[in-house]
């Protein structure tokens, strides 16, 4: 698992820090941690409720009365710094993606607690720590189909704007996704290697990982092309992929979007000038010769006025 750890800091670092959290507490005041909470997870499809679907919550860090975040010693090899600040966009719900791959890959790791939604498409966690949690939902099949849903952040409290307080009672809808019992899975690899493409790896080899455990390995490119397409799948399972570090790349990066894994691979040589023993020269268009010409001529004429203008005051 140390593999993905550098790349995981880097990125819970660079998507968390936006906006300062601490002026948000100061407006709403500072959190009640006698408060009595709730966090209620809701799965339902095109307003149909799911029920017997369970989520799982990793307490990812605490807070205090003043809203700091404090990393939790079980993932505190996974992030240095965690800090909520702005909101939960785009970005966020990536980091959320990558962090539950880390958990998912790590055995070791259960989860903080856990709830079943009801008739009613609800699971209720009651009195849990305050903290920032990562919700992860069990697959689940129901009259032919797999329902799934995408790992989430949510912080408990949560500021409620409209009052300008904070919401001990907290309701996130987990937006589940509905695919075939089977479906195909495909892995697309992209190089950002503009800088020695030349010295890319001839092949790579992809992981694929289900529930934990590797399922296959292929090489890539197949057929000449950067991506291969494993064929009929079972969904319920938790799926992602895995790929060893190359040679003078970082990390691989892996974002999932839909059924498709993406594995960028970033080099991290540095770039080579062209003609490295050529000294750089400013290149202006200009000749330079005139320019200490130029500067003697003006300090003469300056010389020139303060003469003339001392012989117009003796004259006086």
């Amino acid at each position: 698992m140390k593999k993905y750890k550098s790349m995981t800091v880097f990125l819970l670092c660079l998507i968390l820090a936006v906006t300062s959290l601490p002026v948000a507490v100061s407006a709403a005041g500072s959190i009640d941690l006698n408060h009595s909470r709730s966090l209620t997870v809701i799965a339902a499809y095109d307003s149909g409720a799911i029920s017997g679907m369970q989520f799982d919550a990793y307490l990812i860090s605490t807070v205090d009365e003043y809203g700091e975040l404090t990393v939790t010693d079980r993932y505190g090899e996974y992030a240095e710094d965690l800090d909520i600040r702005g909101e939960n966009d785009e970005r966020w719900q990536e980091m959320a993606q990558v962090l539950a791959r880390e958990i998912q890959l790590d055995t070791g790791l259960t989860a903080d607690c856990y709830a079943v939604t009801d008739d009613h498409g609800a699971a209720v966690f009651n009195d849990i720590p305050m903290g920032l949690y990562l919700v992860l939902g069990h697959t689940i099949e129901k009259d032919g189909y797999v329902y799934s849903t995408i790992p989430f952040f949510i912080l408990l409290p949560e500021q409620d704007p409209d009052s300008n307080s904070w919401n001990y009672d907290v309701t996130a809808n987990a937006k589940p996704e509905k695919e075939p019992v089977r479906a195909d899975y495909e892995v697309v690899k992209i190089w950002k290697d503009d800088c020695h493409a030349e010295q890319r790896p001839q092949s790579i080899a992809i992981q694929l990982i289900c529930d934990g455990e590797v399922w296959d390995t292929i090489s890539l490119p197949h057929e000449g092309a950067w991506n291969y397409t494993w064929k009929d799948l079972e969904t319920n399972h938790h799926w992602t992929v895995t790929e060893k570090k190359a040679d003078g790349y970082a990390e691989p990066e892996v974002r999932q979007e839909g059924n498709t894994f993406i594995v960028t691979n970033t080099c991290s040589r540095p770039v080579t000038p062209t003609n490295p023993d050529k000294p750089s020269l400013p290149q202006t268009g200009q000749l330079w010769w005139p320019v200490p010409v130029l500067m003697a001529a003006g300090l003469f004429l300056i010389v020139i006025g303060l003469l003339r203008r001392r012989g117009n005051v003796h004259e006086k």
